[in-house]
């Protein structure tokens, strides 16, 4: 598999192609909050990646907000995962 570069947070990641965002992120010692990752099936809750809504980023050229824990990374793609934008959303979630 080939790597491939992006940038989160104004800095330059490589991983490898079909990288979640979120891994890429961990990998580089950026933090993501997640939920979906927690073992709640004790509790009886059913808890699916991007189900939560609060590891959204942003992604220069987009739109619409993107769950980071789904969202594979691609060639050259600019990330944000704390701007003002990203932090009002995940307070409403």
């Amino acid at each position: 598999m080939k790597n491939i570069k992006l940038t989160i947070d104004n800095k330059v990641v490589e991983v490898a192609e079909k990288t979640t965002i979120l891994k890429a992120a961990k990998e580089a010692g950026i933090h993501i909050p997640t939920l979906c990752y927690l073992h709640l099936h004790d509790l009886d809750i059913e808890n699916k990646p991007a189900g939560c809504r609060i590891c959204v980023v942003e992604i220069e050229g987009r739109r619409n907000l993107a769950p980071a824990c789904v969202t594979e990374c691609t060639e050259g793609m600019v990330v944000n995962t704390h701007n003002i934008r990203v932090l009002n959303s995940r307070k409403t979630v």
